[in-house]
């Protein structure tokens, strides 16, 4: 059933119809035609280049191979077609009828405007023929049908001579950064080497190829503690700074898999091959929390206008405070409590931050070492608003020194205490003294 459907891959691939823009018909009835030879008029290694993914051809004097096997994303074998007849019509197109090598199939494909040294011409098929007379008989390509893949046509190809080698071009490149439950992991791209840190061993991977259809890279170990075996990563979801990644590893004896499950149209499989891989997301290297979360959150204006709680989140020194009108009437806000934070472990899933305590200022003072609970929700997807939550031991709504034991004073402890629930909001009204286990809404400064 494959070698049946190759051919016709093809012609999906390129977006078929039958009829150009003005509705006559691509292939007109063109009865002139004289046989020339039992050969083929072209020899040699010819490819479309499709939007950057090349379709390959062999042409040698009996025989014509469409090889989809070098097309990425086929997942195909090469389709062979013996050479029967080659005809000429009186404009000077070639057509020459062949018979599938497996299937016994016919066809006749169609060549015109050959350069004198024979580096590129116009290349076309007919894919209806069922028999040889009906290829015989098939009606030569209309000049002026030229394929223009946004307008569905299939029409003629302009093949050159040689394999088409497309520079490798990763749609990411540099540091990104998946941290989870005190675990960081980091993939450092080019495209020419991958590398792969996990924090207890890192090694590179050369690039061998890259799908654009479908983000697939076939990669291979580079380092000796690698070296032999096969990767294929698939990306999906690149947005900005954020990227989904799944990755599969071969043994040397296992390359064939590895670069057929790299040519596949379908998503990765798990190194079973029997279900989806799992995708992580990865961050661009920067100290953004959970991807987007970057630069100062506040909430409204509390207690009528006395002040605003703010979170500095993702900016490699981040602090919780309180800025507030302290001074005289028309002075400006001040910091009138202050906690300054170092990130120690996150856990997306929940939405869980844990902060060592590095220093506490005001209000907070008697706090430096412990460690604060903060879970995050309602992200938006440029993370310029969020909702967040200060979460204590017995759901006290203060963490000022004053109030003794409510927040973890070991990482562990402070991993354990769970996020207040959904109905716990924060009312800036009221909320000077009333903040801590409700959920703060912010918007990004």
């Amino acid at each position: 059933m494959k070698k049946i459907l190759s051919l016709f891959a093809i012609t999906a691939f390129l977006m078929t119809s039958c009829s150009s823009d003005d509705n006559t018909p691509i292939r007109p009835e063109i009865k002139d035609q004289v046989e020339v030879s039992k050969e083929s008029p072209i020899i040699g290694e010819y490819s479309f280049n499709h939007a950057g993914n090349p379709i390959p051809f062999h042409f040698e004097k009996t025989t014509i191979t469409m090889k989809m096997s070098g097309m990425a994303g086929s997942g195909q074998d090469d389709d062979v077609y013996n050479v029967i007849t080659t005809y000429k019509n009186e404009t000077g197109v070639f057509k020459t009828v062949a018979k599938n090598k497996e299937t016994s199939e016919y066809k006749a494909f169609f060549f015109r405007e050959i350069n004198n040294d024979k580096s590129e011409f116009m290349f076309n098929m007919d894919l209806t023929a069922k028999t040889e007379i009906e290829a015989i008989k098939a009606a030569y390509p209309a000049k002026d049908i030229i394929v223009e893949h946004d307008k569905g046509q299939f029409g003629w190809l302009p093949l050159k001579k040689g394999a088409i080698v497309e520079p490798i071009k990763l749609p990411i490149n540099g540091l990104y950064v998946f941290e989870d439950q005190g675990h960081k992991y980091t993939y450092t791209f080019s495209d020419v080497v991958v590398n792969f840190n996990s924090g207890f061993s890192a090694y590179d991977m050369t690039v061998l190829a890259h799908n654009k259809n479908t983000n697939k890279i076939l990669l291979e170990g580079k380092d000796e503690s690698v070296k032999g075996r096969f990767y294929v990563m698939q990306l999906k979801n690149i947005n900005g700074k954020l990227v989904e990644i799944a990755r599969t590893t071969y043994l040397a004896e296992e390359k064939a898999r590895a670069e057929a499950e790299f040519a596949l149209s379908t998503p990765l499989k798990d190194n079973k091959g029997e279900k989806e891989a799992s995708y992580n997301r990865y961050q661009k290297g920067t100290e953004a929390i959970f991807g987007v979360l970057e630069g100062t959150y506040s909430t409204e204006s509390i207690n009528n206008g006395l002040g605003y709680y703010k979170f500095k989140i993702g900016q490699g020194s981040d602090a919780f405070l309180l800025l507030g009108q302290f001074g005289e009437a028309g002075e400006p806000m001040t910091e009138g409590a202050k906690l300054t934070l170092k990130k120690v472990y996150t856990k997306e899933a929940d939405g869980q931050i844990i902060y060592e305590i590095l220093k506490a200022e005001g209000y907070y003072s008697g706090r430096a070492g412990q460690f604060l609970t903060v879970y995050v929700k309602d992200i938006a997807n440029d993370g310029s608003k969020a909702t967040f939550a200060i979460a204590t031991k017995d759901g006290s709504n203060s963490i000022s020194g004053s109030k003794g034991d409510v927040i973890g004073k070991t990482k562990e402890e402070a991993i354990a205490i769970k996020a207040p629930e959904s109905n716990k909001v924060f009312v800036p009204a009221t909320g000077m003294m009333k903040y801590a286990h409700l959920w703060m809404q912010t918007t990004r400064e």
